[in-house]
């Protein structure tokens, strides 16, 4: 349940401060009557899935389907009653952290809700106890020193950027961008593990003869920890245990007391086994890299994409035409979603389930047999009330593990199978990163950007054409559409300029180059092309025009011809070097005409 609203929390986060805000469709009390309306359905809805439920499998199960009805109706309030601009409203401009914290609130006094109602129809035996208060500031208290570090450094980073002024920092964008998640990163390994101990209602396991058993295999595993301590999660009814902390100086063994309460100490010796399994798998560092090559990555790839969304989006003057040009922006926000729920409830999960195989083996490997361990784990899932076949994304379900150890231990060469194959995954993981690293660096952002801003142009050179056709906007269509690739669709913008203006020369000229140049054999028309170069030349004899005619002539096999009016061209071309910067092209073409017919 913790690493689900960690996940919920953190989808949350990226969708309220990445959707666009352009403005209120409804009134700030019509938003506040819709919501509380939607707050009571969502408390029946919650009612209605709970009340029924007899077994804590059904109940832990109708509980995740109603976090993700939760998230839908926190959807509602950000894409149609629009909470990011109604915050907006009320906080200063330069703080969009404040915005970012209220939209985390929003989502959390779902979560808030759910629990309460949960707490009412909680069906676990060691957990039915519980006051309703109790039972929410537990889960609270399982989230808040992730959510305290993000606080302090957004705090403190953007409280400085005001302080010292937004422009001054405005060239280093990129950098700060980097040093705030190597921060934030830091922060999480630095400041987590004190705040858990004490948020988490922590004390030392008192001396006693577990105590010395359990030091004794710590020493002799070669690992150390700060502290043995009791976890008083959930009123210290919670049947776990877990350690926290990368490095010594930050490192706790946790373990409920009533999971001391459920097991004898040789079980209990088998989870710290395991617990230390993570350990020295290094599993906790495998999970910094995790989390902390998603962010780069994320900050590396997401500009591309919104780049590459407008460059090739073929409906961006629809966009512009309906006032949608925030689409974008919620096209990358609804990506965002799926890329996070995609990385961390699927592929971060398949690591997960691994690595706890992992630990499991270590009983296995450090103390010769893993009863100890699978006693502990029927016993859990009968005091959770036969929990054993319950599905988990990131532990698996307790009945998998016990299979798994008893195959392991029946066959040994399983052991060596899985630790090929967790290593085989990890090395999979880092190549990915490596090439996708490589493709953000060496990707062609200034041909992207360059992309976008002509689809962008070209877009609002479409909005002026639909209300005011002229000559000058659909040669530039024309060029733009050139630009991109897009030959027929030039002519195409070339043929509507030409009934505007039958004689301009320069629609003439245009498009009779394109006629002879296209790579479109279905258009490529050369007698036409040198009778729409002809009527340009006549109306305005520039250098261009007639190397336009010369071109043509000399594809049609008039090489005479070719040569005469290339000629011209080179003629023109030097009475006017400043308007004819490119007078060796001229050269050029004279000596390709030319040379043929001597």
């Amino acid at each position: 349940m913790f690493y689900t609203d960690i996940i919920y929390l953190l989808l949350a986060l990226v969708f309220f401060g990445s959707w666009p805000s352009e403005g209120l469709y409804l009134s700030p009390l019509e938003i506040l009557l819709l919501w509380c309306l939607k707050e009571l359905v969502f408390v029946g809805l919650a009612v209605v899935f709970l009340r029924k439920t007899v077994t804590p499998a059904s109940f832990l199960r109708r509980q995740s389907y109603l976090k993700i009805i939760a998230f839908l109706f926190f959807a509602i309030d950000v894409f149609a009653l629009d909470f990011p601009a109604l915050v907006g409203l009320f906080l200063p401009t330069g703080w969009p952290f404040l915005r970012d914290f209220l939209g985390l609130l929003l989502f959390l006094q779902y979560l808030i809700v759910l629990w309460t109602v949960s707490a009412f129809y909680e069906t676990r035996a060691s957990l039915t106890k519980i006051s309703t208060f109790q039972y929410v500031m537990a889960h609270l208290r399982l989230l808040l020193p992730f959510l305290v570090p993000w606080l302090l450094v957004n705090a403190l980073l953007e409280g400085t950027l005001n302080f010292w002024g937004q422009d001054l920092f405005a060239p280093y964008q990129e950098q700060i961008e980097l040093f705030y998640i190597l921060v934030f990163v830091l922060s999480l390994v630095v400041m987590v593990p004190p705040i858990s101990v004490r948020v988490w209602q922590c004390i030392p396991l008192p001396e006693s003869h577990l105590r010395n058993l359990i030091q004794d295999y710590l020493e002799s595993q070669g690992t150390r920890v700060r502290e043995i301590l009791l976890w008083g999660a959930f009123e210290g009814r919670l049947i776990t245990a877990g350690v926290i902390g990368l490095f010594r100086r930050f490192r706790y063994l946790l373990l409920t007391p009533g999971l001391l309460a459920a097991l004898e100490e040789p079980e209990v010796l088998s989870v710290v086994a395991h617990e230390v399994g993570h350990l020295k798998r290094r599993h906790m560092w495998w999970l910094l890299l995790f989390f902390l090559s998603f962010a780069v990555l994320t900050y590396a790839l997401l500009p591309l994409i919104y780049l590459a969304f407008w460059a090739y989006f073929p409906l961006t003057g629809d966009l512009l035409t309906f006032d949608l040009s925030y689409v974008p922006e919620i096209v990358l926000s609804i990506f965002m979603l799926v890329l996070i729920f995609f990385y961390f409830r699927i592929l971060f999960g398949i690591y997960l389930r691994n690595f706890e195989r992992q630990a499991d083996l270590y009983c296995l490997e450090s103390l010769g047999t893993a009863e100890g361990l699978i006693r502990s784990l029927q016993k859990i899932a009968a005091l959770s009330g036969r929990t054993e076949r319950l599905p988990s994304w990131h532990h698996g379900s307790i009945a998998e593990r016990i299979e798994f150890l008893r195959a392991a231990t029946a066959n040994p060469v399983l052991i060596k199978r899985h630790h090929f194959k967790v290593r085989l995954l990890l090395v999979s993981y880092l190549a990915i990163v490596f090439i996708l690293t490589l493709w953000a660096w060496y990707a062609p952002r200034q041909r992207l950007e360059r992309a976008a801003n002509l689809n962008y142009w070209k877009a609002e050179v479409l909005e002026r054409v639909k209300i005011f056709p002229n000559v000058d906007d659909l040669l530039l269509l024309a060029e733009i559409a050139l630009e991109q690739g897009r030959e027929v669709e030039a002519i195409g913008y070339y043929e509507k300029a030409r009934k505007l203006a039958p004689r301009n020369p320069q629609v003439l000229n245009n498009l009779a180059w394109l006629l002879i140049k296209t790579k479109e054999r279905a258009f490529y028309d050369p007698k036409r092309a040198v009778h729409l170069a002809i009527k340009a030349v006549m109306a305005s004899p520039l250098a261009t025009y007639l190397d336009t005619l010369a071109e043509g002539w000399f594809v049609l096999g008039d090489t005479n011809r070719a040569c005469l009016y290339e000629t011209l061209a080179l003629s023109r071309a030097r009475d006017a070097p400043d308007f004819y910067p490119r007078l060796e092209f001229y050269r050029q073409q004279k000596e390709r005409f030319c040379r043929v017919t001597r």
